[in-house]
């Protein structure tokens, strides 16, 4: 009995270590087995508060898509900056494409939207006319991303709005700064404020052109200022001229002639203007001052981008006439689906374009400088009525 006793004396004082180490032991177990099991027994809690600059990150790159799938075939109508988003991601941006690239562009962006880990969501309605139009939902983990509306139209309807003589009043240039829309400022050359007009318009994010005078027919008994093109000059000449022209006038992007009833109905002369802009990698627009220009038909030869005038907005100073012209340019617009206006800083062409300009908006009617609008593949194929190539 003592030898037991004994043992169970030296025994006992093991048993208390040997249980704390057990239940440390399992302790640990239950620990590894519950961080193995919880992932797959409880769903992952949805991110909260989505962060900002993520959330512009990402839906800024599903914008540069959509512009560079759609090319000119999409306008995000917005009057941000090119790859701006608005402030509130419940504030859809809206695109309007041409019925060739709708379903297209729908099902781009849903890829897209998947690959950058988006969910997409989809509403599409038809119109009165039969068109589409559908609302979409780019969201993660259930928070919104950003929002769209894709609006399918027959064909993409876009305009130009040249407003020319400017460089010899400073505060008409101003107030034509003021109007929330892309007008074109056409210089002329050599004036008292040609340069700060051409910077002023530069900075505010408008295109700017040389509003280059050109020789009128003998009788109208007008000059077209300092810097003109004359029928008498020599290739060699032009250019130095066209060149002192457009040192006055920073940041031309093409040009326009400013008169030039003779003058543009050479073609000579017009081809070596022509090659002249050509080498400048500027493009031309025929103000069109006389049925017999040939200047349009010269560029197009020599491969240089241009265009041509459409409407005259105010060879009237008045509000209503004005606005008649501008409703005739919004009809030819809708006809041939590109178009270009020259009007000059007259107050009451300030005023109608004020009233009037929003209506293109409300029409889809998409505002664009020239550049734009030479370089479109359809604007290639149009001509002024009655009129074609040589």
């Amino acid at each position: 009995m003592s030898r037991n006793r004994t043992a169970c004396s030296i025994a006992r004082p093991c048993e208390p270590s040997l249980r704390r180490a057990i239940l440390s032991y399992t302790a640990i177990l239950w620990v590894l087995t519950w961080a193995l099991i919880t992932p797959a027994c409880r769903p992952s809690a949805p991110a909260k508060h989505f962060n900002e600059a993520a959330r512009w990150e990402i839906a800024g790159h599903i914008r540069q898509w959509v512009e560079g799938a759609g090319g000119t075939r999409v306008w995000i109508k917005t009057r941000a900056p090119a790859g701006a988003l608005p402030d509130q991601p419940d504030v859809p941006l809206v695109a309007v494409a041409s019925t060739e690239i709708y379903p297209e562009l729908l099902s781009g962006l849903e890829q897209q939207s998947k690959k950058d880990g988006l969910e997409f969501k989809v509403r599409e309605t038809r119109g009165q006319r039969g068109y589409r139009t559908a609302d979409i939902r780019l969201a993660r983990h259930g928070e919104l991303v950003c929002g769209w509306q894709l609006r399918e139209v027959r064909q993409l309807l876009r305009a130009a709005v040249v407003i020319d003589d400017l460089g010899q009043d400073l505060p008409a240039a101003e107030k034509l700064l003021a109007l929330p829309y892309p007008l074109t400022f056409s210089v002329l050359p050599r004036l008292p404020h040609s340069r700060e007009t051409a910077e002023a318009a530069r900075r505010a994010g408008h295109e700017v052109m040389l509003h280059l005078p050109m020789e009128p027919l003998p009788g109208e008994h007008v000059s077209p200022g300092v810097g003109e093109i004359r029928t008498s000059m020599s290739p060699e000449e032009l250019g130095r001229v066209i060149a002192a022209d457009l040192k006055t006038v920073p940041y031309a992007a093409g040009v326009n002639n400013h008169m030039g009833s003779r003058a543009t109905a050479d073609f000579a002369l017009m081809a070596a203007v022509m090659e002249v802009l050509k080498e400048q990698r500027l493009y031309f627009v025929d103000s069109r001052t006389t049925a017999a220009t040939v200047a349009l038909d010269a560029a197009r030869r020599t491969g240089l981008p241009a265009f041509y005038r459409s409407v005259f907005l105010d060879d009237t100073e008045t509000v209503p006439y004005t606005l008649e012209r501008l409703r005739t340019f919004r009809h030819v617009i809708e006809q041939q689906g590109a178009a270009l206006a020259i009007g000059h800083p007259y107050p009451t062409t300030i005023a109608a374009l004020t009233q009037f300009l929003p209506e293109f908006d409300r029409n889809d009617i998409q505002l664009v400088p020239p550049s734009e609008l030479v370089r479109l593949p359809e604007v290639a194929r149009l001509w002024p009525p009655g009129h074609g190539s040589l």
